[in-house]
């Protein structure tokens, strides 16, 4: 089946009071039906993406996560890679990619290339692609490894999502994947939960700044 670009979604302009702004991000981080479907192949044939659960405790798992890997390397590269989908910027999103492959486990790695993989099969057939067309043909041709970050941001403003709407989205993939087997299990709360990461990755200005690429 075909997938069709559904009609632009309007967003609210960004407030100046911080009580509406929480409450903005609040809002948009619990999800959109549409976009779960977007993300069920990946849902369905990924066993994990980038939180960890090992032995430990689901709750401290994605407190890991989120403290760790979150923060550090993935948030960064969510916003990068947005804006480099948003500007046209194919060799943005290959620099991103190359971050996350020298940046993540090797473990983590190959799980977010596979899952990137699945997201972009189950996108091909969508029509006048512009920068992802041209992100898929340079993970084709070996130029890029293809994480599900990456993917995902280049997907998501095809389909005219925010970037808050985003990070919030991959943060609910991230969670629903880790707790599939769980499903009685309450959903973080404060700094941990998807709207307060959601806010947290936004506001971080040093986010460009903590990605690198590391050379060869």
């Amino acid at each position: 089946m075909k997938l069709h670009l559904l009609p632009s979604i309007t967003l609210l302009p960004t407030p100046h009071d911080t009580a509406d702004e929480a409450q903005i991000i609040e809002d948009w981080s619990r999800g959109l039906d549409w976009v779960k479907w977007l993300l069920g192949s990946v849902r369905a044939r990924t066993e994990l993406l980038l939180v960890d659960d090992g032995v430990l405790p689901l709750p401290a798992a994605w407190a890991e996560f989120t403290e760790g890997v979150l923060r550090e390397v993935l948030g960064p590269a969510l916003k990068s890679a947005w804006q480099s989908a948003q500007a046209g910027d194919l060799e943005g999103l290959i620099a991103v990619d190359a971050a996350l492959s020298a940046k993540l486990p090797a473990a983590a790695a190959k799980r977010s290339v596979f899952a990137g993989a699945v997201l972009l099969k189950s996108t091909r057939h969508a029509r006048y692609q512009a920068v992802l067309g041209r992100l898929r043909e340079a993970v084709e041709q070996g130029r890029c490894d293809g994480h599900i970050a990456i993917v995902w941001a280049a997907v998501g403003h095809f389909f005219q999502l925010s970037l808050t709407n985003v990070i919030a989205e991959y943060l609910h993939l991230e969670w629903d994947i880790l707790t599939r087997d769980e499903m009685t299990q309450e959903k973080p709360a404060g700094r941990h939960s998807i709207a307060g990461l959601t806010s947290q990755i936004m506001h971080d200005a040093s986010a460009e700044v903590a990605l690198c690429v590391v050379d060869a």
